[in-house]
């Protein structure tokens, strides 16, 4: 497998058409409400409906980062923290029965994200399940179900790396009233550091997936 290269991922019209996006929708979304209109409306809803709908939709696709923003918003930094890393705790657990459950119908289902899965050991294979750039949350946590990763690793790696960067988003909503450069710049070096590790993280995997690939290929022509 060749490593791609960070200049590719930058190149991707897919990572621009993204992030235009996003970038028109909160412009057009800060004109017609103010965020202290939208903490408002979120502080009306019961807080068990909230960690309810954190657990829950993510397991059907919805986009967790969205969710985990909004976690910040809704229950502050500190509260909201513990809470998320609690939903994805449950979400590992629920994932994994429901995998063991209905493995046909997830096998159905998942084939696009199977097939860029490389075949490994399963700790660097989970590790890079869960860096395949643009890999929606619920479909890795479903995979790696699904090609068999023991659950002591999957739950001892899943937790940790969904945990950090699921910090960035909650820190973005929990600490959106109270921006200070200082706060920002924070932020920024927290994703910045989160997203070079998986970047260095992922190009370092695939150097090695590919060479214990070519490790079996030259075992099984010598046999």
């Amino acid at each position: 497998m060749k490593a791609k290269r960070w200049t590719d991922y930058l190149r991707s019209p897919r990572l621009w058409v993204v992030v235009v996006t996003i970038a028109v929708l909160l412009i057009l979304l800060h004109e017609v409400v103010t965020l202290e209109e939208v903490r408002a409306e979120a502080e009306k809803l019961p807080g068990w409906l909230c960690f309810l709908l954190l657990t829950l939709l993510p397991l059907v696709g919805f986009p967790v980062n969205v969710l985990h923003v909004a976690a910040g918003l809704r229950f502050g930094l500190w509260p909201g923290l513990p809470l998320v890393w609690l939903s994805i705790f449950i979400q590992l657990l629920a994932s994994y029965g429901l995998v063991h459950w209905r493995r046909e119908f997830f096998a159905r289902h998942l084939k696009w994200i199977h097939k860029k899965i490389p075949a490994g050991s399963h700790v660097p294979v989970t590790v890079f399940t869960l860096l395949i750039p643009g890999a929606p949350y619920f479909a890795q946590n479903y995979a790696l179900a699904l090609i068999g990763v023991p659950f002591r690793l999957y739950l001892g790696i899943c937790l940790p790396l969904h945990a950090a960067r699921s910090s960035i988003a909650v820190m973005i909503g929990g600490e959106s009233d109270n921006l200070t450069t200082g706060k920002v710049l924070v932020i920024l070096a927290y994703g910045a550091a989160i997203l070079g590790s998986s970047w260095w993280a992922l190009r370092r995997l695939q150097a090695k997936l590919g060479d214990q690939r070519r490790a079996e290929s030259d075992r099984k022509q010598h046999a």
